[in-house]
């Protein structure tokens, strides 16, 4: 079964199992995230009007991955894909979180009037496993209904 979070202009589905965390959406940008039992999480910041840059969202959000985990080894690859039918530009980010390799994927791209940045992350030995639920949730923000009524 999934479950769905709903905020005016953002829609996503995701596993119910998963728990929510809404803390940060009153901020601007602002963000969610939903963590799975196994610690893995998908999270998005959204900038919700003009003027957002894109560039500087993403390369906001590695710099603050990166200085959270400055004490220990981090690579990014600059990456980008489609995902439905627009292509999201980000990067791939691996580095280590205690004993174990975190595999993570950093994308940003327009949906409607905002912009966003989806950051995902799990333990690599997960990272395929989940990664099709990951995109599964990342894919359905575009089932968003814009249509605004004056």
């Amino acid at each position: 079964m999934t479950a769905v979070y709903e905020k005016p202009g953002v829609r996503f589905l995701y596993p119910e199992n998963w728990e929510l965390d809404n803390r940060d959406e009153e901020s601007w940008p602002w963000s969610v995230s939903v963590h799975s039992p196994d610690g893995a999480f998908w999270a998005i910041t959204v900038a919700e009007s003009l003027p957002f840059d894109l560039d500087e969202m993403t390369d906001g959000t590695l710099d603050a991955v990166r200085e959270e985990f400055s004490e220990s080894f981090f690579e990014h690859d600059p990456a980008s894909e489609e995902i439905n039918g627009q292509t999201a530009h980000g990067y791939d980010i691996n580095f280590f979180y205690l004993d174990f390799l975190i595999q993570a994927k950093l994308r940003s791209f327009s949906l409607g009037p905002s912009g966003c940045v989806v950051l995902y992350q799990a333990e690599q030995r997960d990272f395929d496993r989940l990664e099709r639920v990951f995109q599964a949730i990342t894919a359905s923000l575009f089932q968003t209904d814009f249509n605004v009524e004056d």
